[in-house]
C-alpha cells in the first residue's frame, strides 16, 4: 500500500450521486449537530472557509468523480460494507473537505474535520466518504462521529483496521491512518481471532490517541504492571514504509 498519509493531512471526499451541493444547508445541518455558527462569505461562491482558533475548515464541491478511480479501488477493502465498491463507482461528483492549520493540537483538527465531513454527509445525494485510503458508509461514519457529542474519540472515522496475512499464512490487524497524527502506524500478526486481534489493537490506539503517546522501538506496553508486550520498529508487512510490530498477549 502506498503511504499515502502525511502528518496533519486531513482530507475527505464525500462522494455524491449528483454534481450538486447546497452550502445553506451545510451550514445549518453543522450548526444543527454540533452547535458550531459558521458566517459565509457569498464572495466565495459554492466555496465554504471558516476560521476555528488557528484552524482553518474549507469545502468545495468537484464536479467530477475521484481521480483515477481511487474511491472505487479502496472500497474494495471495506469488509464491514458489502455494497462499498458499487456505490463508489457510481458516483459522479464529491465534496473536497480539508482542515488545515497549526500542527501542535492535531486531536482538535481531527475533531474538527469529522464534525464538518459528518454534517456534509447529510446532503442530498451524499452515497458514501473516502479518506484515508477507505471508503465508508455514511451511516457508520456519522454514527462513530456522533460520538464527539459524548467527549469520545472517533477512532473507527480516523484509523481504518485492515486484514492481512503474512507469507506464512499467519493473520493479523494492521492501522492505516495514525500517520496523519505523527504516529507509526502498527502491525499485530497471531493465530487468533480476528475480531479479538482487531480489539486489541483499538484500544491500543485508542490509548495513544487520546493521551498523545509516541511508542518507541525496544520497549514494551500492558494493561496490566504484569504484562509487558514487545514493541518493535521494522520494515512493514501490510504496509510500505516502518511500522511497529506490537507482540499480542498469550491467552
Amino acid at each position: 500500500m502506498e503511504k499515502d498519509n502525511i502528518k496533519g493531512c486531513f482530507v475527505s471526499s464525500v462522494l455524491l450521486s449528483q454534481n450538486q451541493w447546497d452550502k445553506k444547508q451545510f451550514i445549518h445541518d453543522f450548526e444543527e449537530d454540533w452547535g458550531i455558527v459558521l458566517t459565509d462569505d457569498d464572495d466565495n461562491g459554492d466555496v465554504l472557509v471558516g476560521m476555528f482558533s488557528g484552524m482553518t475548515l474549507a469545502i468545495a464541491i468537484m464536479p467530477g468523480p475521484v481521480p483515477n478511480g481511487e474511491a472505487e479501488h479502496y472500497a474494495q477493502g471495506n469488509y464491514l460494507w458489502k455494497d462499498a465498491t458499487e456505490v463508489a463507482r457510481q458516483h459522479e461528483a464529491h465534496i473536497l473537505v480539508s482542515v488545515t492549520g497549526d500542527q501542535s493540537n492535531l486531536l482538535e483538527r481531527a475533531k474538527l474535520f469529522t464534525r464538518a465531513t459528518s454534517s456534509c454527509l447529510k446532503q442530498s445525494y451524499a452515497t458514501a466518504v473516502y479518506t484515508d485510503g477507505m471508503v465508508f458508509q455514511p451511516e457508520f461514519y456519522r454514527d462513530m462521529a456522533a460520538l464527539l457529542q459524548e467527549d469520545e474519540l472517533p477512532v473507527m472515522d480516523w484509523v481504518w483496521f485492515g486484514i492481512y496475512r503474512t507469507q506464512k499464512g499467519i493473520p493479523g490487524i494492521y492501522t492505516y491512518g495514525l500517520r496523519k497524527f505523527g504516529k507509526e502506524e502498527i502491525e499485530v500478526y497471531a493465530p487468533a481471532d480476528l475480531s479479538d486481534i482487531r480489539d486489541f489493537l483499538m484500544d491500543i490506539v485508542h490509548y495513544i490517541l487520546s493521551d498523545d503517546v509516541t511508542l518507541q522501538d525496544g520497549e514494551t506496553i500492558g494493561f496490566s504492571e504484569e504484562q509487558k508486550l514487545a514493541i518493535t520498529l521494522s520494515e512493514g508487512i501490510a504496509l510500505d514504509g516502518m511500522t511497529l510490530k506490537l507482540e499480542y498477549p498469550d491467552e
